[in-house]
């Protein structure tokens, strides 16, 4: 029998903007309200609602002028993961589970803020049985846990990941997008400008037996996880540093294309590190 998964503990995160709408939630909003994060004092003159008078700070005034207090309303905000499950994403099992488990958190954590979580899980298309829309219902990060640890990552390309950018609601979103960025830069650069209009926080799934646990000789099967083709390499120190020096570069190509948009990756490497995951979350 297999054993259930350790119960999920949700993680406070901050936006770097006010969201506007009328849901209440846990983020400092636009706009005045009744209650949520001080803001400061004006004039009843500039703000004329007794209600709100501050007489404490009114009789500090040398020029006895009446205080009230300004606060930021508190606002909901959505909250969505797209998870690309082309074919270049079948490591396997254990990525498989880390992408599930980080999914999963991410819905407890927008659930327990009052926020509204979906999940858009795409190939060459949204695929609809790996999605859910927006809600707030008990129980989603266990349903996103399932339907993520069932996953089959056969497609070719991830398509679907521009038809989910879509997809989202028109106003700002919180958008995690999981996935191993495998596709050419020009394609990653589109979506990521499709994108725009929310805060994403890029996601990127790797391993390091596949990207830096190779070994000095020997004969290694490669396999196009896309198209399965497949051909065997005789690895030498020579490749071996070769390979690992491209991936140093392609990482660093993918960090300058999202600074150049203002976003933070977060790296999603063998293990849920979840210190350095509300270190990230926390950051906005």
């Amino acid at each position: 029998m297999s054993e259930a998964p350790d119960p999920l503990l949700p993680l406070p995160y901050r936006l770097r903007w006010r969201p506007q709408g009328v849901l209440p939630g846990a983020h400092p909003g636009h706009g005045d309200g009744m209650e949520g994060e001080f803001r400061r004092h004006v004039s009843l003159l500039r703000q004329p609602d007794p209600r709100r008078i501050d007489l404490r700070a009114s009789l500090r005034d040398p020029l006895g002028d009446l205080h009230v207090r300004q606060y930021a309303p508190r606002r909901a905000v959505p909250v969505a993961t797209l998870v690309d499950l082309s074919g270049s994403m079948r490591f396997g099992n254990a990525v498989a589970g880390r992408m599930a488990e980080f999914c999963a958190l991410i819905a407890l954590s927008a659930m327990r803020s009052g926020d509204s979580f979906a999940l858009f899980g795409c190939d060459e298309q949204v695929r609809e049985d790996m999605s859910l829309p927006l809600s707030r219902r008990r129980g989603l990060d266990d349903e996103v846990r399932r339907r993520l640890l069932g996953a089959r990552t056969t497609g070719r390309g991830a398509a679907g990941l521009f038809e989910a950018a879509d997809r989202l609601p028109a106003r700002r979103a919180l958008v995690f997008l999981v996935s191993d960025f495998l596709m050419p830069l020009p394609e990653i650069e589109r979506l990521l400008d499709a994108l725009w209009r929310h805060d994403v926080v890029p996601v990127m799934v790797s391993d390091s037996a596949v990207e830096d646990d190779l070994p000095r000789w020997g004969f290694i099967e490669l396999a196009d996880l896309e198209s399965g083709a497949a051909r065997t390499v005789f690895m030498r120190p020579a490749l071996r540093e070769r390979w690992r020096r491209q991936t140093r570069e392609r990482r660093a190509v993918l960090q300058e294309a999202f600074a150049r948009r203002g976003l933070r990756g977060f790296a999603l490497r063998d293990t849920l590190d979840l210190d350095a995951l509300a270190r990230r979350l926390m950051e906005g």
